[in-house]
C-alpha cells in the first residue's frame, strides 16, 4: 500500500466495499508506518490528487463508519497499529477537510478590517544571572556573552548551547549562577544546557538552569510545556522542579506540561525511566515507563497509557486534539495566536479530534472548527496586536 492507495481503500472500508488482499495490506503498512508517513500520506494526496469522493467535507457518517471499522481491528493501546489507527481517523476528519473546506465555511469567520493574525514563531527572552535581558530572535549567530567560564552560542538555527572554558574555575564557586529562557504567548524555543540536555520550550514558559551544574545533581526550574532529552551522567541525576512536583532521571527523552490553566501537571515519558514525586507527598514516587503519562491534579497521580504522537504534536508544529470541546481548544488557539478569546451565547457541546498545523494564519484554524456551528470574528489593529482579539458567538 502506497499514498496513493491509502484513502481510496480508507473509502472503501467505511463502507464495507474492501477485499480482504487489501485489508491485509492495509494492516501490514499500518502496523510499520511512522506517523509522519501516514500524515504525508493523507496530505500529499489530498493536496494534489482529490478523488471525486473527496471533495466536499466528510459526513458523520463516513467519519462513524471509518471509526467504527477501525475499532473492531484486533489491537492493543500504545502498539503501533494503534497508534497508525489513531493518526488516519484524525487525518481523515481534519485534513481532508481543510484542503476541501467548502466556500459556505469562510462565512464562520469575520475579519473585522481585514486584520488577521500569523502563527508563533521561534523567540525567546535570555535573562542572564546578573539580571540583564538579552531579546534571542533578534540576536545574530555566534558568540554572544561569557559568564563565569561559561561561553553562550547562537547557531545558524537559532539555538542557543552552553559551552564551559577550558581551565574554568568557576566550578568551586560555593553559589550557582542562574540563567533564565522565557517565551512569551506566540513563541517556542530550543536550547542545549551546560550538560548537553536538549530542551524545546512551548508557549509562555519559562527554564531556570544554572550556568554550570552542581557536582552531585543537575537541576531545573520549569513553568509551561517543554521536553527533555538529557544527556546520560549516572552518578549526577537530572531533576525537573516544577509548581507540584519533582521529575528525576539520569538520561531519559520526556516532555512535561505545567500550564496553570489546566490545573494539572502532566509528565509524559518517551525514553529510558523517571521518577515523579508530588510536593505535597514527597515520601510518594511514581516511576513512569516509555508511553506511559503520569497525571498530578489535586495531589493524587494517576498513570496511564498515552499516545505519544499526539502529546509531542506540539514539537513537529501541530496541534493535536482528542475528544475536545471548544474552550480546550481556544486556551492552545489563544496561547500560540497571543490573543485574548471571549465567548458570547452557550457553549456548544461537540468535541473535537484531529491535528492542524500551528504554521497556519489565525482565519484558517478558525474555519476548520466550522463544525462547532461557531461564528468567530477577528477584531483588533494590525499596527497594535495587544489591542486584537477573537469573538466566538453562538448567537
Amino acid at each position: 500500500m502506497d499514498k496513493i492507495q491509502l484513502p481510496i481503500f480508507l473509502q472503501k472500508y467505511a463502507n464495507n466495499e474492501h477485499s480482504e488482499i487489501e485489508h491485509e495490506a492495509f494492516i501490514r503498512w499500518a502496523k510499520t508506518a511512522a506517523i509522519d508517513e501516514i500524515e504525508d500520506a493523507m496530505t500529499l494526496y489530498l493536496q494534489y490528487e482529490k478523488p471525486d469522493q473527496f471533495r466536499e467535507h466528510p459526513s458523520p457518517e463516513f467519519i462513524n463508519g471509518l471509526e467504527y471499522r477501525l475499532d473492531k481491528l484486533d489491537r492493543k493501546p500504545g502498539s503501533k497499529l494503534w497508534y497508525a489507527i489513531a493518526a488516519i481517523v484524525a487525518m481523515i476528519a481534519v485534513c481532508v477537510f481543510f484542503y476541501t473546506k467548502p466556500e459556505a465555511i469562510q462565512h464562520q469567520v469575520t475579519r473585522v478590517n481585514g486584520i488577521d493574525l500569523q502563527p508563533g514563531k521561534h523567540q525567546a527572552v535570555l535573562t542572564l544571572a546578573n539580571g540583564s535581558k538579552i531579546d534571542l530572535e533578534d540576536l545574530k549567530k555566534g558568540l554572544f556573552t561569557s559568564e563565569e567560564g561559561v561561553i553562550l552560542e547562537k547557531s545558524e538555527d537559532g539555538q542557543i548551547s552552553y559551552k564551559t572554558k577550558h581551565n574554568s574555575l568557576s566550578n568551586k564557586r560555593s553559589q550557582l549562577l542562574y540563567n533564565t529562557i522565557s517565551t512569551p504567548k506566540g513563541g517556542l524555543y530550543q536550547l542545549i544546557l551546560p550538560d548537553g540536555t536538549k530542551v524545546w520550550l512551548n508557549a509562555a514558559s519559562s527554564l531556570k538552569y544554572p550556568v554550570q551544574f552542581a557536582t552531585k545533581e543537575r537541576r531545573v526550574t520549569l513553568t509551561g510545556e517543554a521536553y527533555f532529552e538529557v544527556s546520560k551522567r549516572k552518578n549526577q541525576p537530572f531533576m525537573v522542579s516544577s509548581d507540584q512536583q519533582e521529575v528525576k532521571v539520569l538520561g531519559t527523552h520526556f516532555n512535561i506540561n505545567t500550564y496553570p490553566e489546566y490545573h494539572k501537571t502532566s509528565t509524559t515519558l518517551i525514553e529510558g525511566r523517571v521518577s515523579i514525586t508530588g510536593l505535597a507527598h514527597p515520601t510518594v514516587q511514581k516511576i513512569l515507563d516509555p508511553g506511559q503519562q503520569a497525571q498530578l491534579k489535586a495531589q493524587k497521580i494517576t498513570i496511564s497509557e498515552v499516545n505519544t504522537e499526539s502529546v509531542m504534536a506540539w514539537k513537529r508544529n501541530l496541534f493535536s486534539f482528542n475528544d475536545a470541546d471548544l474552550r480546550t481548544i481556544m486556551l492552545e488557539f489563544s496561547r500560540w495566536y497571543d490573543v485574548p478569546v471571549f465567548f458570547e451565547g452557550e457553549m456548544p457541546q461537540q468535541k473535537f479530534t484531529g491535528e492542524i498545523s500551528r504554521n497556519i494564519k489565525a482565519s484558517e484554524f478558525l474555519e476548520i472548527l466550522s463544525s462547532f456551528k461557531v461564528r468567530f470574528r477577528i477584531e483588533g489593529n494590525d499596527n497594535n496586536k495587544a489591542l486584537s482579539r477573537i469573538i466566538a458567538s453562538t448567537k
